[in-house]
């Protein structure tokens, strides 16, 4: 059982690991409870051992080694490439062209390549090569010049149909559009659409290998219309275990990478969820045992899902907030500690006794 520890208020965002445990409160960004940024700060992201500071002043910008909190000024705004490389977008001299260029911020800001491509979603494989995604073209580059090695177009082949607004209208099609990119498992690059179906790709070709939409019942019922859950973007790729998994109102689905299944597996959890009183719509964290996530509307439960008894084992609840939207804005799990922010930026960290 989890009991309340810690609070912090006026905490605007957290990022939290087994190594790194980030959290930006009113003006300050305190890592592993060492306080390494007191200013106005508008913006953090990280990546691996990594973090970008962005100052409300509009032209402050720093990236800090979290190892050694060393700081490098650059000129923009940027998404990390590598640890140690990022790319920034900006506009021509004339406003009519997007550019990207990628710099070694390690290196003086020694500009490596600039390119008239935009590069959406990043994926980086083996610091050599990145995984991209623009207009529904996906593509694997060269980190050190974005040469194309190939190129994989969606095209119209996974339009899917939507239900319309309205009952007597006909479903609507939408374009097929990557949502996520989950990873490496061998030889295949998996990437989650906006359909929630999975598709894989072949990393050396570029060739589809996998396409994964329906789903096949295991324990319980489907709800309304054969419904057996999908991937949202909360779904997780656990490489350790070669499992893709991911929770949506009562149901776990899971697809084993191992296995030459063209459907995923659904188990319906339906009668804890009634128990707990909660759907499980994002998940916050997850170790060997257990799935640590919430709701994220209106209710201000957040749960522990066992991963082998596939069922809602213990759930806590802010009081504070019940009711209000949403109820809880985040939640991460590292370290044997549960983080919860909620409706009024209050991170409360939970830990078991």
């Amino acid at each position: 059982m989890y009991f309340e520890k810690k609070t912090f208020k006026n905490v605007n965002k957290i990022d939290i690991s087994e190594d790194y445990s980030i959290i930006w409160h009113a003006n300050t960004i305190t890592i592993n409870d060492k306080e390494i940024v007191s200013d106005n700060v508008n913006n953090f992201t990280r990546f691996e051992n990594s973090f970008l500071v962005e100052i409300n002043d509009g032209e402050s910008v720093y990236i800090y080694d979290l190892d050694d909190y060393s700081k490098y000024k650059i000129d923009k705004t940027g998404e990390f490439l590598t640890n140690k490389i990022i790319q920034l977008g900006y506009w021509n001299d004339s406003y009519t062209i997007r550019l990207t260029k990628a710099i070694d911020f390690t290196n003086k800001n020694l500009e490596l390549w600039e390119s008239e491509r935009t590069f959406f979603k990043t994926f980086v494989l083996n610091n050599d090569c990145f995984f991209s995604f623009n207009d529904h073209i996906i593509t694997l580059n060269k980190v050190i010049n974005a040469e194309i090695l190939w190129q994989y177009d969606l095209k119209t082949k996974y339009n899917w149909k939507q239900r319309a607004d309205y009952i007597d209208e006909p479903p609507v099609e939408k374009q097929a559009e990557v949502i996520k990119l989950l990873g490496v498992y061998k030889n295949e690059f998996w990437l989650l659409l906006n359909s929630g179906a999975l598709l894989a790709l072949n990393i050396e070709t570029g060739e589809e290998s996998r396409y994964i939409k329906e789903g096949e019942m295991i324990i319980g019922e489907s709800d309304f219309e054969d419904f057996k859950g999908f991937f949202s973007y909360d779904t997780i790729f656990d490489e350790n275990t070669g499992l893709i998994f991911n929770l949506n109102k009562h149901f776990y689905v899971e697809y084993n990478l191992k296995s030459n299944n063209t459907h995923f597996e659904s188990y319906s959890f339906k009668e804890s969820s009634v128990l707990h009183k909660l759907n499980l719509n994002h998940i916050g964290g997850y170790d060997t045992e257990s799935i640590y996530a919430y709701e994220g509307s209106d209710n201000n439960h957040f749960a522990i899902f066992n991963r082998e008894k596939k069922e809602i084992i213990w759930s806590g609840e802010i009081e504070g907030v019940k009711d209000k939207f949403p109820a809880i804005r985040d939640m991460q799990y590292a370290g044997a500690k549960i983080y919860v922010v909620d409706h009024l930026n209050i991170l409360h960290i939970f830990e078991t006794k």
